[in-house]
């Protein structure tokens, strides 16, 4: 009897190329409808995501976004790499893959939105 491989938490931090917002402000409904498909789907991968930013936007404004920052739970890191790859934002050049990090985590406190 074999037993799936055990989960963990990873911490993605996926800066963008320099001068990448127009791209990703161009593929960004089709990065977030995918993500929120997936979620519907069941698909478990992403616990948290988002944007991070040089600074906190102004009302009306589109945010000097630099980044994303996500939270997986995967089995391996490999798995998460795997789908990061297939996101619109590596199709779309918009990740910095030579600054790419994900780290094994685990997180001390979790507060529901």
């Amino acid at each position: 009897m074999s037993s799936a491989p055990a989960k963990f938490e990873w911490l993605v931090i996926l800066p963008d190329q320099p001068g990448a917002l127009e791209r990703r402000l161009k593929v960004r409904p089709d990065h977030l409808a995918n993500v929120l498909a997936d979620n519907k789907a069941g698909d478990d991968l992403w616990v948290l995501g988002g944007a991070f930013m040089s600074e906190v936007p102004k009302p009306g404004e589109t945010p000097d976004m630099l980044g994303s920052a996500m939270v997986a739970v995967a089995a391996t890191k490999e798995e998460v790499l795997e789908r990061l790859k297939k996101d619109v934002y590596t199709t779309g050049e918009v990740w910095d893959w030579e600054k790419v990090q994900i780290w094994p985590f685990k997180s001390a406190v979790r507060k529901g939105l």
